[in-house]
């Protein structure tokens, strides 16, 4: 059995029979389910707007590469989720907007939307409906379903992006050192980050090619990102002040 995408406790499918009466009422702590995560899966399409706050990295699994945000200096800890659930940060991850609602497939051909069956807002009592009286999705759920299936084509377009940088051979592995003003520190290895070096030795057709299929900017942004490991190690040592001083 696959492991379940992170944060998902169950995938449901939804249907307009079975969830006819049911609801969606707002978490009351915003991201607090995603305060034990120090990763967050990234989109090549939000690196512009990520690189501002968050260290953006790769991870290579079973032979291919995924982009994420590192959100806390230490595992198991989120620098950029308060106490309230509330993101304290310039972007909040598109992965973490599309939660609880999820895409699936049945076949290649028919897609379905889906949503975490553990999520607490879900319910019959208060809350925005999923379907009205006569089964039809609401609007709430209309917004739900368009915008898992942009999430879903910007993570093709995100999966042929490290494709083409792997191809390159633009990827090398890293090891990160993050301290804090607190005396926090932290050590993380095997994560891939872009060779500086190896992208600026590329021929002039490959950088034009990768100018015009829109990858330049993502690949800027990410090497801009990687000055954010000092900015990290403050958030997490604010955050220990603070959690002292309560």
């Amino acid at each position: 059995m696959a492991p379940l995408p992170l944060f998902y406790t169950s995938i449901v499918v939804l249907d307009r029979n079975i969830h006819r009466d049911a609801r969606i009422a707002p978490a009351e702590r915003g991201y607090a389910f995603a305060a034990g995560s120090h990763v967050v899966p990234a989109l090549m399409a939000e690196f512009v707007l990520g690189c501002r706050d968050m260290p953006i990295l790769f991870l290579e699994e079973a032979g291919s590469v995924s982009p994420l945000f590192m959100v806390g200096m230490r595992s198991g800890e989120n620098d950029f989720v308060e106490a309230s659930g509330r993101w304290n940060g310039v972007h909040a991850p598109a992965y973490l907007r599309r939660y609880p609602f999820i895409g699936g497939e049945v076949s290649q051909e028919q897609q379905v939307i889906c949503l975490d069956g553990g999520y607490a807002g879900l319910q019959d009592q208060a809350g925005e409906r999923l379907f009205s009286e006569a089964g039809e999705p609401s609007e709430m759920l209309q917004r739900a379903v368009t915008f898992v299936g942009e999430y879903a084509d910007a993570a093709k377009a995100t999966g042929v992006f490290t494709a083409e940088l792997k191809a390159l051979d633009l990827f090398q592995t890293v090891n990160i050192d993050i301290r804090s003003p607190t005396g926090l520190s932290s050590s993380f290895s095997g994560f891939l980050a872009i060779s500086e070096e190896r992208f600026n030795a590329l021929p002039d057709d490959v950088l034009a090619d990768l100018r015009r299929k829109g990858y330049l900017a993502p690949i800027y942004a990410h090497l801009i990102s990687l000055g954010n490991f000092g900015a990290l190690g403050d958030r997490a040592g604010a955050r220990a002040t603070a959690a002292a001083a309560a």
